[in-house]
């Protein structure tokens, strides 16, 4: 009898851990350059710091963080929201808020994290529509779960990631991410990636990930469930993850993605273009996607990959297929996917646009995960999905970096 009341005291526990606290009433708050965080954190009398914001808000609150450059510490979400009622950082409507880091030594980033400690779960977590940049990682987060990362700019953050973390149910869409890494430091770095990422469930979609020291993503299966460190498994055993309709391009000591370690499962990799990455290794080398130990199920359809030969050229490197993947529909070296402004080496202004004509129209896959594209066009624009971050329209050469229509809701 005393063991079976233990037994659901401990389920109590656990579950309790997944269910945070709901606050009393939902509230909305803004932040603004001229704002102070002694006011109310209304529309006329706004808090001063995205960090005081995060750290008041609890389930069902809202921030709107107004145009403008936020100098920022740490900036740290400690308390969970709830599926009915999430917890939500956002751009106040075509407005774009910049957090900029104040010392990167000082670990200085976005940070995720229970207030209670890092091996419990916290979630139901949105970001959106932020530049955050000159951070140690632009985002970090420890076993998150049903969040949402949206329509940022990650760059210039060292000398670590992007986005790095570990959880379950996470949707990273819409964002660019890029120049993530120490380039004036370690230039030959390969350990900066734009994601680096662990756990079950990941949906990666629309992104544009490109120009980083080290892999565009960053698939981690290398580690195991260990109940010291998270919550559940599924924050830590690396499965099911859909990874589509992005376009990594011109990653600079490794490919544009890389399936690593032996509990990397059944991962769908479809729709995306990877262009001229490997920019600093040998012909030999993978551009497109590295398997290294890499579980088992993966299925790789419909991507379209391009190397001129300046780097590495291959589209997959290591692996067996039938064994560790299974392809088809690939467009491998075959064809340049005709963006509007993406040449053989990484221009000062990229735009990965597609062009009219180009191969990538309507050789994508339908897939209810990326419903619209990197500048919210919705798919397909024509009778099927576009391959790559973009869907093609007729203005759609003139949307190829964050402005304040891709940032509107």
């Amino acid at each position: 009898m005393i063991r079976l009341k233990l037994t659901i005291i401990v389920a109590y526990i656990l579950a309790s851990a997944f269910m945070p606290a709901m606050g009393t009433h939902a509230a909305t708050y803004y932040v603004a350059t001229n704002g102070n965080n002694s006011n109310s954190g209304t529309s006329s009398s706004p808090w001063r710091t995205v960090a005081y914001a995060a750290s008041k808000m609890v389930a069902g609150d809202t921030t709107y963080v107004k145009g403008g450059t936020y100098k920022e510490g740490l900036i740290t979400f400690g308390r969970s929201g709830t599926q009915s009622a999430p917890i939500k950082l956002l751009n106040a409507p075509n407005q774009f808020p910049i957090i900029d880091c104040i010392d990167r030594s000082k670990n200085h980033m976005v940070l995720l994290q229970n207030s209670s400690g890092r091996r419990l779960p916290i979630g139901w977590i949105t970001i959106e529509g932020f530049e955050i940049r000159n951070c140690l990682n632009g985002i970090r987060f420890w076993n998150l779960h049903d969040s949402t990362i949206r329509r940022n700019w990650i760059h210039g953050n060292f000398p670590a990631q992007g986005i790095i973390g570990n959880g379950t149910r996470i949707v990273i869409d819409r964002n660019r991410i890029n120049h993530n890494g120490p380039f004036a430091t370690n230039p030959a770095s390969t350990q900066a990636h734009g994601l680096y990422l662990n756990g079950t469930a990941m949906t990666i979609t629309n992104n544009l990930i490109y120009d980083n020291l080290g892999y565009g993503i960053q698939m981690n299966g290398t580690v195991g469930y260990d109940s010291a460190n998270h919550p559940a498994p599924e924050f830590a055993v690396t499965s099911n993850w859909v990874i589509s309709n992005n376009t990594m391009a011109y990653n600079v000591n490794r490919s544009g993605l890389v399936v690593w370690g032996s509990n990397s499962r059944n991962a769908r990799i479809e729709n995306n273009i990877f262009y001229e990455n490997s920019v600093k290794l040998a012909s030999y080398s993978g551009q497109g996607i590295d398997f290294l130990n890499s579980g088992t199920g993966h299925t790789i359809r419909n991507n379209l990959a391009f190397a001129s030969g300046s780097g590495g050229t291959k589209f997959i490197a290591g692996g067996t297929q039938g064994t560790h993947y299974t392809q088809s529909g690939n467009i491998v070296n075959t064809v340049k996917p005709g963006f509007v402004n993406a040449p053989a080496t990484l221009p000062s202004a990229p735009n990965f646009a597609l062009s009219s004509g180009s191969s990538a129209i309507n050789k994508g896959l339908a897939t209810s995960a990326t419903k619209t594209s990197y500048t919210n066009v919705s798919r397909p624009q024509q009778s099927l999905y576009d391959i790559g971050a973009f869907e093609f329209f007729s203005n759609s050469t003139s949307l190829a970096a964050p402005t304040s229509l891709q940032l509107a809701n």
